[in-house]
């Protein structure tokens, strides 16, 4: 163990309660305080040499440390927290979507669906993605991907055709619900 490796050490085993115990109090949620030591550690370990002998001045020399980490980490949450609150309402009012003509049946027809079907149809018509791609993005086989596009096509034409009933469709006379969406495919 070099000399700085053991000094390390050395502060963590005299100073690191104190320190935790410092940043869990000031520290939102108090969860992220065992983070914020992880960056004073990382931030003293740099500054070994400039850590004064004297273990009164080192404690407090490593509590400016914390402070300096408890300061950037509210910086970081709070940029976080701003760029979720600015997609939230960018979601709530909504992106702009290239949308099949008529999507107002469509969209109406896709609540009445389950989360996974009206993923998968999002992926395919709206996000415009390949069979593969939809498997990668749903971490399935492409052929579990075509399948269940297959059925998730099936159940909305029946909701579009009105009969209500999500279970997999296969209409009288082999005609195929939702033609005009099997194109995209």
């Amino acid at each position: 163990m070099t000399p700085a490796e053991r000094r390390l050490e050395e502060l963590a085993v005299t100073h690191g309660r104190v320190v935790l115990a410092y940043l869990t109090r000031r520290t939102t949620p108090a969860e992220d305080a065992a983070d914020v030591y992880q960056e004073v550690l990382t931030t003293v370990w740099r500054k070994i040499h400039t850590v004064p002998d004297d273990p009164d001045h080192a404690l407090a020399w490593l509590l400016a440390v914390a402070r300096g980490a408890l300061a950037n980490h509210r910086r970081s949450r709070s940029r976080r927290l701003a760029a979720t609150d600015r997609l939230a309402a960018e979601l709530v009012v909504g992106v702009p979507l290239a949308e099949p003509s008529g999507s107002d049946g469509v969209r109406k027809a896709l609540v009445a669906l389950g989360d996974d079907d009206r993923e998968i149809l999002a992926l395919t018509y709206w996000e415009g993605l390949t069979s593969d791609q939809v498997a990668t993005v749903l971490g399935i086989g492409a052929g579990a991907a075509r399948k269940r596009l297959q059925r998730a096509r099936d159940r909305l034409g029946a909701v579009m055709a009105g009969s209500g009933d999500l279970a997999p469709a296969q209409p009288a006379g082999g005609a195929r619900p939702a033609a005009s969406l099997r194109s995209h495919a």
